[in-house]
C-alpha cells in the first residue's frame, strides 16, 4: 500500500495532518513507500525539504527495478541522467531557488517525443537509432519547471495499432490499451508520479481508463506538439496523465500555452488549473448520452457510469439527457480516412527510402500504404463533414456544461456482445474539445478490472472538467487502489 491519503487534499487543515503522516510514513519506511506518492504531496515535502529530489528519484528508480520486468512500461530508462538531473535540482532547492511544485517531481514521456540526446523510437525499428538534438516543447517546458524525466514510455509503432506491448498493472494478462499505454501503465505501477501522452483515437483516454489513472486530452492547441512524432496534424493532442485530478491540473499548467514553433497552438491566456478544484457541482448542468445509446456496453461500465451521476446528483448537479449530432457516426469513418491521409504524409519519405525497415506486418506501413491511395476528393469530403460536425457540437454543448460518459465500453480485454453504436471517443478528436478519463470503480465480472468516466467540455474550458472531475474523486477512492505486483 503507498502512502497518500485523501484527506490530504481535502482541505487545508487535513492536508497537513496527512503530510504529517506521509513524512512519518516515508522516515520510518524508507524510499519504498515513496513511489506512490502523488505530486502534490511529494511536492510539499521537498518544498519543505523533508524529501530530497535524489530520494524520490532513486525511490522511483527502484520501484522500477522491482516492477518494470512485470509490466514493460519503458523502452528506455535514462537512469544516469535522471540521478544528475535530481542532483541538480537538490542543490537548486538547497539555495533557495524552488521553481514550484513540480520541480524535483519525476516523469516520463511517450516515445514518439523528442529528448535531447535519448533515444526516440516511436516504438518502432525505423527509428531504433534516432537520438534527437533537441527536446519536444512539452519535455522542454517540464524540465524549465524542475521535473526530472526518467525515461520514454511504450507505445504501439508510431501510435498505430491500438493496443501497447505492455502488461495492465490490474491483470498481467490483459491489455494496457493504447497508444499511450505505457504512460499509464507507469502509473498505475508507481513507476512514475508523472506521463505525457499522445491522443488522435482516444489514445490518452483509453489507456487511462484501463489502468485507473487520470489522462486529459486537453484542446486541440492548447499544448505544443512541436517535436513529437506525429500521426495526424489535424487531429493529434498532447495532454498530462497523472493518478489524481489535482496532480493532472498541476502537470496542464506546466504543458499549456503558445509556442511560436508550433503552428497549431493558441494564443489564449492560461488560468491557474488547480484553482477551479474544490468549487463542487452544485448548479453544474451535466449532459449525458439518452440509455439506448450505451445500453450494448459492459454491464460494469454502466454500473460505475450511472454510480457516478448519482454522486453527482447528490452533489446538486442537474443531469440533461441529450441526444447525439447527426453526423457523428459519419465523423467516425471521416476520421480514420484524416487519420491515414496525414499519416501517410508524414511517412512518404519513410515508405519511398526503405519501406522493410518498419519491420513484418506493420500497421504504419499499411495504414500509410492505405491512406496514399484514397483519392483527395475523399479527404476533402471528410474535412467538409468535420465542419458540418464542429457545427452540431457547438449547438450541442450549448445545452449542458460538461458531457460525461463511460470511460470505455468495456474493461480491458473484456469482449462485447455486440457492436457499440459510438464508443464517445474519436469525436473529442475530430472537434479538438477537450476531455478527460478518470477513475470510476472495478468490474464485478471479472473481478477488479477498472472502469471510467469521461468528462468533456467546450474548447478551453479545462478548468470546469477539472472543477467536475475533482468534485467526484473527493467523493470516492478509486484513485486510491493500487494494483498487487
Amino acid at each position: 500500500m503507498g502512502v497518500s491519503r485523501r484527506t490530504f487534499l481535502k482541505s487545508s487543515v487535513a492536508g497537513a495532518a496527512a503530510l504529517s503522516s506521509v513524512s512519518k510514513a516515508a522516515s520510518q519506511a524508507g524510499s519504498t513507500d515513496l513511489h506512490y506518492l502523488s505530486i502534490a504531496e511529494a511536492a510539499e515535502l521537498i518544498r519543505t525539504r523533508r524529501l530530497s529530489p535524489l530520494e524520490l528519484t532513486q525511490a522511483i528508480l527502484d520501484r522500477i527495478d522491482q516492477v518494470e520486468s512485470k509490466v514493460l512500461a519503458f523502452v528506455t530508462v535514462a537512469r544516469d541522467e535522471a540521478l544528475q538531473a535530481a542532483r541538480t535540482a537538490q542543490e537548486e532547492i538547497a539555495r533557495g531557488q524552488y521553481r514550484g511544485p513540480l520541480h524535483g517531481i519525476p516523469f516520463g514521456v511517450k516515445d514518439t517525443h523528442y529528448t535531447k540526446g535519448i533515444k526516440s523510437t516511436a516504438g518502432s525499428p525505423l527509428l531504433a537509432d534516432f537520438i534527437p538534438t533537441y527536446d519536444a516543447t512539452v519535455v522542454a517546458r517540464m524540465k524549465e519547471a524542475g521535473a526530472i524525466l526518467i525515461g520514454k514510455t511504450r507505445l504501439p509503432a508510431f501510435s498505430m495499432g491500438g493496443n501497447t506491448p505492455s502488461h495492465n498493472p490490474w491483470d498481467l494478462s490483459r491489455t494496457p490499451g493504447g497508444s499511450s499505454g505505457g504512460s499509464a501503465v507507469s502509473l498505475a505501477a508507481g513507476e512514475l508520479a508523472a506521463a505525457t501522452g499522445g491522443d488522435t483515437s482516444n489514445s490518452i483516454r483509453h489507456p487511462a481508463t484501463l489502468c485507473n489513472v487520470v489522462g486529459m486530452k486537453a484542446t486541440f492547441g492548447l499544448v505544443s506538439r512541436y517535436g513529437v512524432i506525429p500521426i495526424s496534424w489535424s487531429l493529434d493532442h498532447i495532454g498530462p496523465m497523472t493518478r489524481t485530478v489535482t496532480d493532472n491540473a498541476l502537470m496542464l499548467n506546466v504543458l499549456a500555452g503558445y509556442d511560436p514553433q508550433d503552428a497549431y497552438t493558441v494564443d489564449v491566456p492560461i488560468p491557474d488549473y488547480t484553482k477551479a478544484l474544490g468549487r463542487g457541482v452544485r448548479g453544474i448542468r451535466i449532459g449525458v448520452p439518452r440509455d439506448f445509446l450505451i445500453d450494448e456496453f459492459h454491464a460494469d461500465c454502466i454500473r460505475g457510469f450511472r454510480d457516478a451521476l448519482d454522486v453527482y446528483k447528490k452533489l446538486g448537479a442537474e443531469l440533461v439527457e441529450v441526444d447525439m449530432p447527426s453526423t457523428l457516426q459519419a465523423m467516425d469513418s471521416g476520421q480514420r480516412v484524416i487519420r491515414i491521409c496525414e499519416a501517410a504524409s508524414y511517412h512518404e519519405h519513410h515508405l519511398a527510402g526503405d519501406p522493410d525497415r518498419y519491420g513484418e506486418n506493420a500497421r504504419p506501413r499499411s495504414e500509410a500504404e492505405v491512406g496514399a491511395l484514397v483519392p483527395a476528393v475523399h479527404y476533402l469530403r471528410a474535412q467538409r463533414l468535420k465542419k458540418v460536425f464542429l457545427q452540431e457540437m457547438h449547438q450541442l454543448f450549448a445545452s449542458f456544461d460538461v458531457f460525461i460518459t463511460p470511460g470505455r465500453p468495456a474493461p480491458a480485454g473484456e469482449p462485447l456482445q455486440f457492436r457499440v453504436r459510438q464508443d464517445f471517443a474519436k469525436m473529442f478528436n475530430c472537434c479538438g474539445y477537450p476531455a478527460m478519463a478518470v477513475p470510476a470503480g472495478f468490474s464485478i465480472s471479472p473481478v477488479g478490472l477498472p472502469v471510467g468516466l469521461q468528462i468533456a467540455a467546450k474548447p478551453f474550458e479545462e478548468e470546469i472538467i477539472y472543477r467536475v472531475a475533482h468534485a467526484y474523486e473527493a467523493e470516492t477512492d478509486w484513485h486510491t487502489r493500487r494494483p498487487n505486483l
